[in-house]
């Protein structure tokens, strides 16, 4: 199942024209436990992610993720993940960074933050 979803992974990255390059770490740790480090360098920006996969009772679960999006500069432009520290969000462990607050928010997957990232570059390359 860990390996299946690091070959999901990859086919949902691979081909995009909009990435310039990638850099991908997958660990699978043994049949419960997988790691994903992942670096995708677009014309406009860096999208740094990392997922600790586990399974239980045959349930593939995010344990922990980021999906840290930053603009060529560093500046962050959005980080989704379900580190326990804002606890008040009603989404609680899942929220949003954004440059100016915290939001509330589904846990993502990959093709939502690459949705996303494209807008955000179609926007800034215009």
């Amino acid at each position: 199942m860990i390996s299946k979803y690091f070959a999901d992974f990859e086919n949902n990255i691979s081909g995009l024209d909009f990435i310039v390059s990638s850099e991908i770490s997958k660990r699978k740790i043994n049949d419960f436990l997988g790691i994903i480090e992942c670096k995708l360098i677009f014309e406009k920006g860096i999208l740094e992610i990392l997922e600790v996969i586990i399974i239980i009772d045959g349930q593939l679960i995010k344990k922990k993720y980021k999906y840290h999006f930053q603009n060529q500069a560093g500046g962050m432009i959005f980080r989704y993940d379900n580190a326990p520290h804002h606890q008040a969000i009603t989404s609680f462990p899942h929220h949003k960074h954004l440059p100016d607050m915290i939001a509330e928010s589904v846990e993502p997957d990959i093709l939502m933050v690459l949705s996303e990232v494209k807008v955000i570059l179609d926007t800034l390359i215009k």
